[in-house]
């Protein structure tokens, strides 16, 4: 096809082929840079699996941290007195707050349960007290005698149940390893030695008899006459029809050094007086041999794997004068290979037991001194041949091996904090898994002229940080469910709490009215008996009256009495006088008649005067004293009778 021009009046052909060229590259382009779309379905994949894994690998913050404790482990402890037929004791149902309820269990029954001897020096529990514990509530009840012995016991729970010291041990465990080895063997192989019917055959092992691995591997140099040497089988070939004039000689020699360091640091957290360990073990290989073939000498083999382990057990306790006592126990394994000429690998194990160092808090403990370091040289070869001077080493082979190790452990004791808050937990493990930064070099700009890399890792970001975001909002709305759904609860207690203040006040005032009317009642009885008390002492008044009254006429009655007794001795004196007087005068004269009159006298001159009746109210008098009765007088002629005055 050709194209002509008018003005010129030549003809030019149309390059149709760079046409093509340029307009396929520039559809290329375009794809490459736009896409193809869904066309081959991939990208959708692609998304899918960059979402998926972006997801998995995302450092979420831990949910649900701050759920509070039921509200009936908060209580407090309850004694209850129960009745069992007719006797009583008392119930003592605690939940423990710090420590097990097995080692309070054990305390309990240490102070508290008493015990006696049976037979064979057999003790037994007496039934006055018996704890039991319920470990999914961390609840312990004690049953005891009387609601005082519970009492006590509760004050030797709240004494023992306090908060325990957290120690932080920081361990710092350096392990150096290192060791030199140089071992050669040789293969000797003769036919027909100096010409006659003599045969030298034999292998002096190196290094390959306590290491099979060893024999695949290693610089091996000889030489081979009428004869090749089979590497897989370790053994010289005669070549056909040369049989009796094959020589071979075959010479392995080997070098190695090496080296090991471990470090290792980790950090426990444990409780005053228990143990915490850190084990390290290895799962290593052993050959043991399992048979020798009795003709051709081949060594059969299988192999074991044994664990060499590692350990150390800290059991820290903390003084009351600051200083913190470590209990270690440190068990070093390894694998070693014995003396001789054998050397079968087996599985050593060394131990050190340190019941107790004293440091100050802060300060670091060494435990080293397990160190150990071994040499050893085994030369094999065929008397008197092996010494001879240089073609010696074809009758002979050495082991040597010399190495070194040295275990040193670190420890430093703290009392513990407590925790690490989540959110800084998780922000330092996010730092760490997170993918480094590339620099925005030249290579970029050129590998992503468009920069879709970066706007994709841009995307990427932004979605883990919306994902993040989206985490912590509905780790925040949780919480607030929590703390909205947490103060309903506290409404609905304190309405309850209202309800029942209300009830006890109505209760109150009720038994406050109750209380009233007493008083009421009881003023109108403490009325009513002060009147009582009033009339009683006013009647009092005139029975003290009247009393008086009748005292006083008693002494009256009694003064009478006294000179009525006064005046009656005067009269019996007077009496005594006169008949004394008229016995001494009328000596002659006759007796009286037996009728004449004698004088009367008075009964009992001395009795006293009849007395004026005393009141009826009047308290009883005293009785007047009664006068002596005078002696009779000696019979006597009566006197006559004297003149009535």
């Amino acid at each position: 096809m050709t194209a002509r021009s008018g003005r010129q009046g030549k003809s030019h052909s149309v390059p149709w082929d760079r046409v093509f060229l340029a307009g396929s590259a520039c559809i290329l382009t375009s794809l490459m840079l736009m896409g193809c779309g869904d066309f081959f379905g991939t990208k959708p994949t692609e998304l899918e699996s960059k979402n998926l894994l972006r997801e998995l690998e995302t450092v979420k913050l831990t949910p649900n941290l701050d759920i509070p404790l039921p509200e009936v482990y908060k209580q407090p402890p309850k004694i209850v007195e129960t009745v069992l037929g007719d006797a009583k004791d008392a119930r003592l149902y605690y939940f423990s707050r710090y420590h097990t309820v097995d080692k309070l269990k054990a305390l309990v029954d240490t102070q508290f349960l008493r015990q006696f001897m049976g037979e064979k020096n057999k003790t037994y529990p007496m039934p006055d007290y018996n704890v039991a514990v319920h470990p999914a509530t961390n609840q312990i009840v004690v049953r005891c005698p009387s609601v005082e012995d519970a009492q006590q016991v509760l004050k030797f729970l709240q004494k023992v149940d306090v908060p325990p010291i957290q120690i932080k041990i920081d361990c710092l465990i350096s392990e150096v390893y290192a060791d030199h080895t140089l071992d050669w063997e040789t293969q000797l192989e003769v036919q027909n030695l100096f010409g006659q019917q003599i045969n030298l055959t034999g292998k002096m092992p190196g290094a390959a008899l306590r290491d099979i691995a060893r024999s695949t591997f290693g610089m091996k140099a000889g030489y081979v006459d009428n004869g090749t040497y089979d590497p897989k089988t370790g053994t010289f070939v005669v070549e056909p029809g040369q049989e009796g004039h094959m020589f071979g000689a075959l010479v392995d020699v080997l070098v190695s050094r090496g080296y090991l360091k471990i470090l290792m640091n980790p950090q426990l957290e444990v409780v005053n007086g228990q143990s915490a360990n850190i084990v390290t073990s290895e799962h290593v290989p052993l050959d043991v041999i399992q048979s020798v073939h009795p003709v051709s000498g081949v060594i059969t083999q299988r192999t074991e794997y044994v664990d060499v382990v590692d350990s150390l057990t800290i059991t820290p306790r903390v003084f009351a004068d600051g200083y913190i006592g470590i209990e270690t126990r440190a068990v070093i394994g390894s694998k070693s290979t014995p003396e001789g000429v054998k050397q079968v690998p087996i599985v050593t194990k060394r131990e050190v037991v340190v019941k107790e160092n004293r440091i100050r808090q802060g300060e670091s403990l060494v435990i080293g001194g397990i160190r150990k370091t071994e040499q050893r040289s085994v030369v094999r070869g065929v008397p008197f041949l092996k010494d001879l001077p240089l073609i010696g080493i074809l009758f002979s082979s050495k082991d040597f091996e010399e190495r070194g190790k040295e275990v040193m452990f670190v420890l430093t004791p703290t009392i513990s904090t407590g925790g690490v808050p989540n959110e800084e937990i998780v922000a330092e493990v996010q730092r760490k898994h997170s993918p480094a930064a590339e620099r925005n070099d030249i290579s970029r700009s050129w590998s992503d002229p468009l920069g879709t890399g970066m706007y994709t890792d841009m995307v990427e970001e932004e979605a883990t940080r919306a994902e993040v975001g989206r985490v912590k909002a509905e780790m925040q709305k949780a919480q607030a469910e929590r703390k909205a759904k947490q103060l309903e609860e506290q409404l609905g207690r304190a309405t309850e709490q209202m309800e029942q203040e209300k009830t006890r006040a109505d209760q109150a005032e009720a038994a406050s009215k109750t209380a009233q009317q007493a008083v009421d009642a009881a003023k109108a009885k403490t009325a009513a008996a002060q009147a009582e008390t009033a009339k009683s002492a006013e009647e009092l008044k005139k029975l003290e009256e009247a009393a008086a009254a009748a005292k006083a006429e008693a002494d009256k009655l009694k003064a009478e009495a006294a000179a009525a007794k006064e005046a009656a001795e005067k009269a019996k004196k007077d009496a005594e006088a006169k008949i004394e007087k008229m016995g001494d005068g009328n000596n002659g004269i006759a007796a009286p008649k037996e009728g004449a009159a004698k004088p009367e006298t008075p009964a009992n001159p001395a009795a006293p005067a009849p007395q004026a009746p005393a009141p009826k109210d009047a308290a009883p008098a005293a009785p007047a004293p009664v006068p002596p009765v005078p002696p009779a007088p000696a019979p006597q002629t009566p006197a006559p009778a004297a003149p009535a005055k």
